[in-house]
């Protein structure tokens, strides 16, 4: 089996693949035996482009993946410790109230630019809804991943607006809900910068 090279990637490849793990990500690594396998998980009727973004990417880094579908979702499975391990860098798991696992983006104030870029365009690609003049929306139950999305936007300059609304009765998780909103001007500013999958989808249509 080839192993992940990653001195192949660029900053912006790298941060790519820890944004739409964030959102779309999962780990196993065996708890007796050791299995190094990553999975992402994306929506089987919208997101072939993203998935073949993301092969593009292991590829450079001779790196195969397989990617299947599993009922609703498009699954893109990695098998590879290296990138257990890269990851493991950028994110870790805190448990909840309910004693659930959830994924907290790791501070790195040594982070580069190129790295945050494609750091927001996996977060986009995973948790974004982008509109057709191309204003974004980033929601999450999360508070750290919020506060995180957040600080990435303001090291890189680029103004939000944010919501949070409360968990309803009726809620599943019963956790509060936020959604940053990033302005259409704001996202044409950045456009050669984000290499967001869903913004070029609104881009590459004649």
């Amino acid at each position: 089996m080839t192993k992940l090279d990653l001195q192949f990637l660029n900053e912006c490849e790298k941060g790519y693949i820890i944004g739409l793990f964030l959102g779309d990500g999962s780990l196993n690594s065996g708890r007796k035996t050791p299995r190094y396998i990553v999975r992402f998980a994306l929506d089987v009727k919208r997101d072939q482009d993203i998935a073949t973004r993301l092969a593009h990417i292991f590829q450079k880094a001779y790196k195969k993946v397989s990617t299947f579908p599993a009922e609703n979702t498009l699954i893109v499975k990695v098998c590879s410790k290296e990138l257990v391990k890269f990851i493991q860098t950028y994110v870790g798991y805190k448990k909840d109230r309910n004693n659930q696992k959830e994924k907290k983006l790791l501070a790195g104030k040594d982070w580069s630019f190129e790295f945050q870029y494609g750091l927001l365009a996996g977060i986009i690609d995973s948790d974004g809804h982008v509109h057709q003049h191309l204003g974004t929306e980033i929601k999450t139950v999360l508070p750290s991943t919020f506060q995180a999305i957040l600080n990435i936007l303001n090291n890189l300059g680029i103004a939000a607006k944010t919501k949070r609304r409360k968990a309803t009765k009726n809620s599943y998780s019963k956790k509060n809900s936020y959604t940053i909103y990033i302005p259409s001007r704001q996202i044409k500013i950045y456009l050669n910068k984000i290499p967001s999958v869903k913004i070029n989808r609104f881009l590459n249509k004649p």
